[in-house]
């Protein structure tokens, strides 16, 4: 009956609903339709609402989906249990269509935030990709040495140049795909490694 009505609610502020009378059946939902928000009681017949956010945190193939709880316990830890695993919010029922709705409108607002972010992230590395052509083949190699986590002197031994040399390289490279601050190049190059590694293929 709750889940009905949750829908209900949803639906008519124009919402599009997706719903499932089991935890077992909404793990299988969310994986077909990859929802922005998933509305979850605590209490559910077969595995409870604390293993479905569990699970669902377990989905790699997921994008960022919010979670709220609701429920009938009205503890603090209660609440810090959801919340520690993940949810972003916990409505006590009984609870009214404005604070859903309102819920609801907050978490979409801040996932979309997060997107944008992301987006402006990911456009960044693409722009400064395209400047990787301007690099030398050392300064290649020093930049694929930061990215595996190894240090000046280290990179200086491994190439057979002094630190001096090293630094140098280090400040042409961050100019050259304007780079700016302390930590930015060493930022850069561990993302890079990460994109590379996630399309299996190496940094230089």
């Amino acid at each position: 009956m709750l889940c009905e009505n949750v829908s209900e609610i949803i639906a008519h502020y124009g919402f599009r609903v997706i719903s499932a009378p089991t935890g077992e059946e909404g793990i299988t939902m969310a994986l077909e339709y990859a929802p922005d928000i998933i509305i979850c009681d605590i209490m559910l017949p077969g595995i409870d609402g604390f293993e479905v956010l569990s699970r669902v945190k377990q989905i790699p193939q997921l994008p960022p989906t919010a979670f709220i709880f609701l429920t009938a316990k009205s503890t603090r830890s209660d609440t810090r249990i959801g919340m520690n695993m993940g949810a972003d919010d916990y409505l006590t029922k009984p609870f009214t269509k404005e604070e859903l709705i309102n819920s609801i409108r907050a978490r979409l607002e801040k996932l979309s935030k997060k997107s944008k972010h992301q987006l402006e992230k990911d456009e960044l590395i693409e722009a400064t990709l395209e400047k990787m052509t301007s690099l030398t083949k050392t300064e290649r190699k020093v930049l694929n040495a930061i990215s595996e986590g190894y240090t000046t002197p280290q990179i200086a031994k491994k190439l057979f140049v002094s630190n001096k040399t090293i630094e140098n390289h280090r400040v042409n490279i961050s100019r050259k795909l304007n780079l700016s601050g302390p930590n930015s190049l060493i930022s850069f190059a561990l993302r890079l490694r990460a994109q590379h590694l996630d399309n299996d293929s190496p940094v230089s």
